[in-house]
């Protein structure tokens, strides 16, 4: 994990890819060395696939990526919330698709702030 500024790096493996209760949407669940991530999206927008080891990239700049193969997408901090255990959840909304980072590390999820704009960015490791 790498968190310098405005900016998480992380990486993690795709544990599970589960149906949503809405058609053509599904929740991916990554584990990372520091945090756990959940996360909806399009079947259409995965760039992953269960199993695969992938890189997270949240940040208050739009990152740099390349196009038609990582996913980028923006939306806003909606929320900090305490979880189990004392772990902290930032929830951040990409128009409607629920992107959560649980952690007990609250350096991590501190550096932002509810209503942030905020950019997401999925690629998959090579």
């Amino acid at each position: 994990m790498s968190s310098a500024g405005d900016v998480i790096e992380l990486e993690g493996k795709v544990v599970k890819l589960e149906k949503s209760l809405i058609p053509n949407v599904v929740i991916a669940n990554v584990e990372c060395s520091s945090c756990f991530v959940k996360f909806d999206l399009t079947k259409q927008l995965l760039v992953f696939e269960e199993g695969d080891v992938i890189k997270l990239t949240i940040s208050k700049e739009k990152p740099e990526y390349e196009f038609g193969k990582d996913f980028v997408g923006w939306g806003h901090v909606v929320g900090i919330k305490k979880g189990e255990g004392g772990k902290l959840k930032l929830l951040i909304s990409l128009w409607g698709y629920l992107f959560v980072i649980e952690s007990s590390d609250n350096s991590l999820i501190s550096r932002f702030s509810p209503m942030d704009k905020v950019y997401i960015k999925i690629s998959k490791k090579q």
